[in-house]
Parts: C-alpha cells; sequence; structure tokens
C-alpha cells in the first residue's frame, strides 16, 4: 500500500479553479520505454489544460512554471497530443475570464479549443524545502460517457493497479480525478522518486536521483508524472466500467 497521504473529498469544488499554464519543454532525450505513461485512450486523444490556481498560500510558488512542467509530463502519455495552454488562456480572455469556473465552464472550453479532454489542476499544499506538494488533478471529457471505437476491456483488465472509479454518466463531474499529497520525507514516496529519476539521472552525475528530491523544479516535474499516471489509470478503470455495462445490455433476457 502506498505511503501517500489523501486529502479531503472537495475535489468537485476546488477542482474547477485550477493552475496550469504553458507549452510543451522538455529537451532531453530520454528512453521512451521507461518514461512513457501507457495509454488509457485506444485511439488518439487532444487534450487541453486549464490555468492552475494556487490554494497553497505559499506566494513563492510559480504557477505559470508548474504548469509548463504539467504540460510537458503530459506529453508523455501515448496517443494524446497536448494544446498549447495558451490557447485556452486565449480563450478564457474573450470571456472575460483568468480560469476554469464550473464544470460546465471547463466543457465549454475544451469544446472551444477543439479538445477532447480538458485537464485542471490544482496545488493545495506547497513546501518545497521537505519537499511536499498537495494537490488535485482532474479530466473532464466531452461525451465522457461513450465508449471509443476499439476498446479492449479486456486488455484494462489486465490492469496492475487497481483504482477505484467514480462516476460513469454525469458530464458535470469529473471522467477521472486524483488528489495527493507527495511527502518527499516517506519512504515510499522516495522510492517513487528513485524510480521515476533512472532514465534521467544524467542531468547531473553528483546528485543523481536525489536532484528529484532537492530541485524544486524536479521534484514537481515528478509530482505531475505521477499525478498523470495515476488519472490514466482511473481513466482506464472507468472506460472498463463502461464497456462491462455495454456487454451487459447486449446480453439477450
Amino acid at each position: 500500500m502506498r505511503n501517500v497521504r489523501r486529502q479531503p473529498c472537495y475535489v468537485r469544488t476546488i477542482g474547477l479553479a485550477l493552475l496550469l499554464i504553458g507549452a510543451m519543454a522538455a529537451g532531453c532525450s530520454f528512453n521512451e520505454k521507461r518514461t512513457n505513461i501507457s495509454p488509457a485512450f485506444l485511439r488518439p486523444m487532444t487534450v487541453a489544460v486549464a490555468p492552475i490556481l494556487n490554494f497553497s498560500g505559499e506566494f513563492q510558488f510559480d504557477s505559470s512554471k508548474a504548469a509548463d512542467l504539467l504540460a510537458s509530463e503530459l506529453t508523455y502519455v501515448d496517443g494524446v497530443t497536448v494544446l498549447p495552454v495558451n490557447r485556452v488562456i486565449a480563450t478564457l480572455a474573450s470571456q472575460g475570464k483568468t480560469q476554469i469556473e464550473s464544470p460546465e465552464h471547463a466543457l465549454e472550453t475544451a469544446s472551444m479549443v477543439g479538445a477532447d479532454a480538458i485537464i485542471v489542476a490544482g496545488i493545495t499544499e506547497y513546501d518545497a524545502y521537505t519537499p511536499s506538494v498537495g494537490f488535485v488533478l482532474q479530466m473532464y471529457t466531452l461525451n465522457g460517457s461513450s465508449m471509443p471505437d476499439g476498446f479492449d476491456a479486456v486488455g484494462v483488465s489486465r490492469m496492475p493497479r487497481p483504482v477505484t472509479t467514480a462516476s460513469y454518466s454525469d458530464p458535470h463531474v469529473p471522467t477521472s480525478q486524483v488528489q495527493l499529497v507527495l511527502n518527499g520525507n516517506h519512504k515510499e514516496v522516495r522510492d517513487l522518486v528513485r524510480e521515476y529519476a533512472k532514465p534521467r539521472e544524467n542531468a547531473d552525475i553528483h546528485l543523481g536521483w536525489e536532484q528529484y528530491l532537492k530541485v524544486q523544479t524536479l521534484y514537481l516535474r515528478f509530482c505531475w508524472h505521477e499525478a498523470i499516471d495515476r488519472l490514466m489509470d482511473q481513466e482506464r478503470a472507468r472506460r472498463l466500467h463502461l464497456a462491462a455495462e455495454a456487454d451487459a445490455m447486449e446480453v439477450p433476457a
């Protein structure tokens, strides 16, 4: 069991006012087999990311940089095209807004920018020196209750980590969501950081994998990667549930 403290379930409220900016800025060529996140979708998906809100009370937190890192890590999901966050920002500006304000607004914005889904995220706790980051990550999917062609229910059923599924039919709740606090002092979190760092350790040969605990931006990049990985697990579970429902409806009475 992962030693990760979960946050209170106020995700439906704060998930709609959140943090993320940026175009993709990766830079290093990594081993894709060890860095890519296995897809939850069997067809290409276009995903938008919304501006992030800082609920942590830490005024030194750089929301724009954090959003750049989230967008960058999202590009490691196989089969996902990430729209530039500036497109979302421009769309919001045309409405006289700076952030997503409701589930309906999230879906409307996704449609306006031509995305299949939109991710909204919020930082709820931030300590750069521990390091410790608390966050909420949500995905709203257009036509979220429908199944894509070619969905492999058997393959999804073999995924390694069980997850709890949420609502499957209400378009005004997230199709997938993650809420966590990742504290770098916890052994199991450090083990996750070490695993994440394996194909990336060439960035600083002196610090090795521990650079991802000591450098603020690198730890935040790890946090986003972990969140996205879990979000994709949620999405696979959701689609497995929908596949089971569809099979049940086809069984003759």
